[in-house]
């Protein structure tokens, strides 16, 4: 095959890839700031071949590059370690022999966590001289807290010590996320964590398909929904169609090198069928370098036939993407409408309000289905093409319809490829100011004093609990877990001890309880006598061992020694009773009476209740209760989202599912959306002590797009710094442009959490986005009588816990201003005017609902297709 081109790992010319915002997609240099970055797009567009440059990154600047494949089959742990074996020779020519071998170790131990342990001992009578030999064996569990085996995290923990030898990056890359477990998924996700609150030079470099955010969203209950627009911790590089200026060179410069000559029209042709696809570009070319004239080179005439023998050559993948069970009839129905449109497009918003109440859902799921899929683009939002010319005729053909005639070029130019480059969801410009106005943290720098409904602080430093348990929950974002920063910076002053863990879908609490209580044994022992700590280890011990299951056996061996005997056995279970193991409750006792004498609290304090199994939430709150009765100066401090409190409710009925009150042992603190007028000293009390100036306009702005989110402050906060020129500062142009950045990097974060939607609560984000900034009242309000209402009513509930919606009293509201414009975008004014979404009367930042052209013919009016911001 001809080399013009180069090879797929070695292309022969190199596409620099850029967002709509000039940044680079590549990886650099200059690693970007964020630890955990994602590679998405549909198929063929160049995940893969980021991981590459990536790789070769990192040989050049001599960095290491640890790389695997994601696999439905094997395990991430399984995976990594053969990648970390494959890596050793170079770990060890970088690192030495010594500092790697206790990384070969922690790996090793990725394979065998959790693994069980036994003891034997074994009695023999006779023997030797005699032709008779009794044997007696019994076996039993001695599984102990140190061997629960070790998890990513602790992987990722070696190799910032490694990175301590010399300072340079380590580079973790996983190639196919899409084809990993949902387990696995929530493992990246608190790898992905852990890598940026580590602060080494370890970056976690992943690659999936267009629904891969979906997928991590929905695989972490601590990052569901909206509030990753603003906290989540991969910054997401979205890899669309190239453009024509991109494409142009990927062309035509190889073949200058190898003296290939071309006419322009045939190279026109050839970027017009790639349409932007860099897979389908390099078929083409290679195609045309294989028809080419031997005297005139590539001309028009090879141009088409290199077009006809690929779209031949495709067609028996055409037919199978059709008869594939994933390709449903709703997807088949778009296609054939899209296909019916030529290279017009259809306007999906009359698709979506033409099938109304109900339906539109399925279809709008159908588009974002084949969108992922590569079958379909999107351009502006509204307008949807098949980017495939050679799709597009075998489905006009395979169904006997005739498209319509082209759009006149003005239309056209509306769907440009250029306007696809797309941002990636997080800035990565120089964050230098604004750590230094802001802050490194996630939180505000100027504190919020936090109240309820009822006028009463939040803080636990500000009013102390009822009783020995407390619960924050609130929407994402809302600073639950900032509330146990707060509280661990009081234990901290006042000198009292803090555990802190995380609750997680892949380890149980009891599990992460033994490691956070092994992580801060140093400062136990200090305070406390040997005899308090040992028993304490002993309990612990014994938590990992619900039972010790033994194994007995009994041999009888006939024949004289140093011959040949025959043995007859009996082997039977057994179970040691008085060693099941201790439990939650029993460990927090013994904390408790070890701080009695000195009245010195002891906090546990548990995060990201949202990831919690069932089980968890169970030991919560019998641990909850036994603390009320026991009353010692020990404390459970919980975070988690909205319904952090129903599910708790739940568990406290055990596996009957019968709510009890021992949910209500909790001092339950729910945090609220933030008024304008507590969100502005956030803003500018920072700003005036670094002496940044600012217009009180701009403050405006911002805040009113933070929406009462504090996390969206900050994030919109940084973004107008980082814009603003020094002598000037924060103007209104400036938020304003920060604002519409961050919509803009938030859209495949829009995507996603839209996707994961149910068509009910589809429905209601329609209908609330239609009511604008002021929202709606509830469903239990405002819905007529009947089985929908309590539907929207519930799915309502949802939304606010997942902070796709916020609601204050009895009035809901969609949570970011960005993502109602989304809404309004993608439905469409006149489909939400037409009862999609049922906006109020006189509704008017919504525009003119004004009559619609036909499908192809003219393509929809400006003004139909935006909301009034």
């Amino acid at each position: 095959m001809s080399q013009v081109f180069g090879t797929v790992r070695h292309p022969a010319s190199v596409v620099t890839r850029t967002d709509r915002l000039g940044n680079t997609v590549s990886l650099g240099d200059v690693l970007p700031e964020s630890k955990a970055i994602l590679f998405t797009g549909p198929p063929g567009m160049g995940k893969t071949s980021e991981l590459d440059r990536a790789e070769d990154l990192a040989e050049r600047n001599g960095w290491t590059a640890i790389r695997m494949t994601a696999s439905g089959n094997m395990p991430l742990e399984h995976q990594l370690t053969g990648a970390v074996r494959a890596s050793l020779d170079d770990l060890r020519a970088r690192f030495r022999r010594g500092p790697v071998r206790k990384l070969g170790k922690t790996v090793r131990d990725l394979t065998q966590s959790g693994r069980n342990t036994r003891l034997g001992v074994e009695g023999r009578l006779g023997g030797g001289i005699l032709p008779v030999e009794l044997v007696g064996k019994s076996e039993k569990d001695t599984t102990a807290h140190d061997n629960l085996g070790t998890t990513l995290n602790d992987f990722a923990d070696e190799l910032g010590r490694l990175t301590a030898i010399d300072d340079k990056p380590i580079l973790l890359l996983v190639d196919n996320i899409d084809q990993a477990s949902e387990a696995d998924r929530a493992g990246l996700n608190e790898l992905a964590i852990h890598i940026e609150e580590l602060n080494r030079p370890v970056w976690l470099v992943a690659a999936g398909g267009a629904m891969s955010t979906s997928a991590l969203m929905n695989a972490s209950r601590r990052m569901s929904g909206i509030a990753t627009t603003i906290s989540n911790q991969f910054d997401i590089r979205e890899l669309g169609p190239l453009s024509d200026a991109q494409v142009w060179p990927a062309l035509t410069e190889p073949l200058d090198r190898a003296g290939i000559p071309y006419e322009y029209a045939a190279v026109d042709r050839l970027v017009t069928a790639a349409n932007g696809d860099p897979t389908r570009l390099r078929q083409l070319s290679e195609a045309a370098v294989a028809h080419r004239d031997p005297d005139a080179g590539i001309t028009v005439g090879c141009a088409q036939a290199a077009t006809a023998r690929i779209n031949a050559d495709a067609a028996v993948l055409y037919q199978s993407v059709w008869d594939q069970k994933r390709t449903s009839h709703a997807q088949k129905d778009l296609l054939a409408h899209v296909a019916a449109q030529g290279p017009n497009g259809l306007y999906m918003p009359d698709e979506t309000q033409a099938a109304g109440p109900g339906r539109w859902q399925e279809i709008d799921q159908a588009r974002q289905e084949l969108v992922a899929r590569g079958l379909l683009r999107e351009h502006s939002g509204h307008v949807v093409t098949i980017p495939d010319k050679g799709l597009q005729d075998w489905v006009n053909d395979y169904l006997g319809q005739t498209p319509v005639a082209a759009a006149p070029p003005t239309i056209g130019q509306a769907l440009s490829r250029d306007e696809a480059a797309l941002a990636p969801a997080h800035p990565i410009g120089e964050r230098a100011l604004v750590n230094q106005v802001f802050g490194a943290g996630g939180e505000l720098v100027h504190r919020v004093e936090r109240s309820d409904e009822q006028g009463r602080p939040i803080s636990l430093e500000d009013r102390p609990p009822k009783g020995t348990s407390v619960l924050f929950t609130g929407p994402p974002g809302m600073g639950t877990s900032q509330e146990l920063n707060r509280t661990k910076a009081m234990a901290d002053a006042e000198g009292w001890i803090a555990i802190r863990l995380d609750a997680s879908r892949r380890e149980s609490l009891e599990a992460r309880v033994i490691r956070a209580v092994q992580g801060e044994l140093g400062t136990i022992k200090e305070r406390f006598p040997a005899g308090q700590v040992k028993e304490l280890k002993q309990l612990l011990n014994r938590m990992a061992i619900r039972t010790k299951n033994s194994m007995n056996t009994a041999q009888v061996r006939i024949g004289i020694a140093p011959g040949p005997k025959i043995g007859f056995h009996t082997a039977w279970e057994g179970v040691t009773k008085d060693s099941v193991g201790t439990t939650l409750n029993e460990v927090a006792e013994h904390l408790g009476k070890m701080a009695m004498p000195t009245r010195q609290p002891i906090l546990l304090m548990v995060d990201n209740l949202d990831a919690a199994s069932k089980n968890d939430l169970v030991a919560l709150t019998e641990l909850s209760a036994h603390l009320q009765r026991v009353r010692q100066p020990m404390f459970l401090i919980a975070a988690g989202g909205e319904e952090a409190t129903s599910r708790l409710l739940e568990a406290s009925g055990g596996h009957s599912g019968m709510e009890t009150k021992q949910a209500g042992k909790f001092d339950v603190r729910r945090l609220t959306p933030l008024s304008e007028n507590e969100l502005r000293p956030a803003l500018t009390v920072p700003l005036d002590a670094a002496r940044v100036r600012y217009e009180p306009a701009a403050v405006d702005s911002l805040v009113t797009a933070a929406n009462g989110n504090p996390s969206r402050l900050r994030t919109l906060a940084a973004a107008a710094l980082e814009l603003s020129e020094p002598g000037s500062g924060i103007t209104a142009e400036v938020a304003a442009t920060a604002t519409a950045r961050l919509n803009a990097q938030s859209r495949a974060l829009y995507d996603a959490a839209w996707y994961n939607c149910t068509p009910t609560e589809k429905e209601l984000l329609a209908k609330t986005a239609a009511h604008g900034s002021h929202g709606m009242q509830t469903p239990s309000r405002s819905e007529a009588a009947g089985p929908d209402r309590w539907d929207l009513d519930s799915a309502a509930q949802k939304l606010v816990s997942r902070g796709l919606l916020t609601r204050t009293g009895h009035q809901i509201r969609v949570a970011d201003p960005g993502f109602q414009d989304w809404v309004q975008t993608r439905l469409g004014v006149s489909a939400a005017q037409a009862g999609l979404a049922r906006p109020v009367a006189g509704q008017a930042q919504l525009g003119s609902a004004g009559a619609r052209p036909a499908h192809g013919q003219g393509g929809p009016r400006r003004e139909d297709l935006q909301a009034k911001r």
